[in-house]
């Protein structure tokens, strides 16, 4: 059997493959290509931001499911912040930051190399140095009133101007503070000067006793079985439940209707104007949740409506930057494992000399008071993030994800349902135009926005059903993606695909 491994960045997946020839396992090569990808990449993830991974090791029954994602600071007060929702780039947006302990957590759990020889490859680039592409140069110049002048960015601007495409760099702040996290473990990110730094930078909304009390959790994954295949994602607070739903709904659907298009979309939009009803910080009563019960499912597919779209509305309750990258080895061990700064580069608030940013998924709080989702300290916001694996008789078939923020679960179904068919493959699928739902929330018009490529037929089949469609000139947009996978193909062979939406994105088998 042989190892596989995809991300969206050629030197985070050449991190990866490096690692698994000198010995590692799967996590300990996920665990190199996030610290790469952060590295490279930060307009997508860093050490700033949260993480959650789903972990399936041949023989058990489920996979290992981590929760390294952080809650709201102490000092947070939604009534003092004005307007209707949290700006990007406020204070209160930036909740603790678990990626660094979900690392060291993956690692002891399932870790077989020593971690610091994993952190080696992602400290040695830090110093070596890289090439700016194309999407971080877009990223470094949108956010150069922010940046230009902060000690954080240094790397990337000269006389507070953003690097062109092609510039090398290097991170020498960054490969600093990997070294002393590679020493001296988590505690100096979450007890130690990193710490104090974090918290001086926000103001101290995130207080030092909010970060020396963080721990990611193991907890347990949902499963839904859909077209015979067990689909395994993370619970709330995430939004991850909708890939699920809104494919098993479709399931039952296409037991009455034909199959079709509009059939899908429409099923998404039955779910997805739910989400923010469903989708919050359960705490300890996650018992609660019910978006994957049978019940539920039935009786919201009740609303579709074979011959043309709807509204779906529900009332409230009383009261694009993120990387995906799996990686598989030839012992079966498979990870899932999705990170993010949120928005774009995060909330711009960068850490002193450490050279890293912090992330603004605080924004995933709303501002209504009473709401399960409102802004409060020790809660989680609801998460984007949504990592998929899939297996069928206890065994692994596939690992799926994909960055793209509050638009993660559409591009997942479109990826995955032909795979559960057995319809198309997944490299096939790859190149194959997306849609996606701008509003998606209770009482909205299906406006759809597809690429270039997407075929014409489609888009007048949906526009007889009252769909509005826009279609990009590009054939295809990076904002569609990047989905990465590895899957188990019609001939029983492992392979890995990544997506043709980003010119960074890469596959390396051992």
């Amino acid at each position: 059997m042989n190892s596989i491994v995809v991300s969206p960045h050629h030197l985070s997946s050449k991190a990866g493959k490096k690692i698994l020839e000198n010995g590692g396992n799967a996590v300990d090569a996920a665990i190199a290509v996030n610290i790469v990808q952060g590295i490279v990449a930060p307009e997508t993830c860093g050490i700033g931001g949260d993480l959650f991974a789903l972990v399936w090791k041949d023989g058990a029954n489920e996979p290992a499911c981590l929760d390294a994602s952080g809650y709201a600071g102490s000092h947070v007060d939604g009534q003092s912040i004005i307007g209707d929702s949290i700006p990007l780039n406020h204070p209160m947006s930036v909740t603790v930051p678990g990626a660094v302990d979900g690392w060291f957590k993956l690692h002891k759990k399932f870790g077989s190399l020593k971690i610091s020889e994993i952190f080696t490859i992602g400290i040695e680039l830090c110093h070596e140095g890289f090439q700016i592409n194309q999407e971080l140069a877009k990223s470094l110049e949108i956010h150069q009133g922010e940046l230009g002048a902060q000690r954080s960015a240094v790397s990337f601007y000269k006389n507070s101007l953003p690097l062109d495409v092609g510039t090398h760099v290097r991170r020498v702040n960054l490969g600093k503070t990997l070294e002393l996290i590679a020493k001296e473990g988590p505690d100096i990110f979450y007890k130690g000067e990193i710490a104090s730094s974090i918290s001086g930078a926000v103001g101290g909304n995130l207080t030092l006793q909010d970060l020396n009390n963080y721990s990611s959790q193991w907890i347990k994954p949902l499963k839904l079985n859909v077209f015979g295949y067990d689909g395994w994602t993370t619970p709330p607070s995430t939004q991850s439940y909708l890939t699920l739903s809104a494919l098993k709904g479709y399931e039952l659907l296409s037991e009455k209707y034909d199959e079709s298009l509009h059939m899908l979309i429409e099923t998404y939009r039955i779910f997805a104007a739910d989400r923010d009803n469903l989708t919050y910080d359960y705490q300890n009563d996650i018992d609660e949740f019910k978006g994957i019960d049978l019940d539920y499912i039935e009786e919201k597919i009740k609303l579709y409506d074979d011959t043309k779209t709807q509204k779906f509305t529900y009332p409230e309750p009383k009261g694009g930057g993120t990387a995906y990258m799996t990686v598989r080895d030839s012992t079966g061990l498979g990870i899932s494992l999705i990170q993010s700064n949120f928005h774009g580069i995060g909330s711009r608030i960068g850490v002193d000399n450490y050279g890293f940013f912090l992330h603004n998924r605080g924004c995933g709080f709303n501002l209504k008071k009473g709401h399960p989702n409102y802004i409060q300290a020790g809660k989680k916001p609801l998460h984007t993030l949504s990592p998929t694996l899939w297996t069928k008789e206890n065994k692994l078939e596939m690992i799926l994800g994909t960055r793209g923020g509050r638009y993660q679960p559409q591009l997942l179904m479109q990826m995955i349902l032909p795979y559960l068919q057995q319809k198309t493959s997944v490299n096939e699928n790859m190149k194959k135009g997306r849609w996606a739902l701008n509003d998606f929330l209770s009482d909205t018009e299906s406006h759809i926005t597809v690429e270039g490529v997407f075929q014409k037929e489609d888009i007048t089949d949906l526009e007889s059903k009252g769909h509005i469609i826009t279609q990009i000139k590009e054939n295809y947009d990076a904002a569609y993606g990047p989905v990465s996978a590895i899957y188990k193909n019609s001939d029983n062979l492992w392979s890995g695909a990544a997506d043709v939406r980003v010119g960074t994105e890469a596959v390396e088998i051992i």
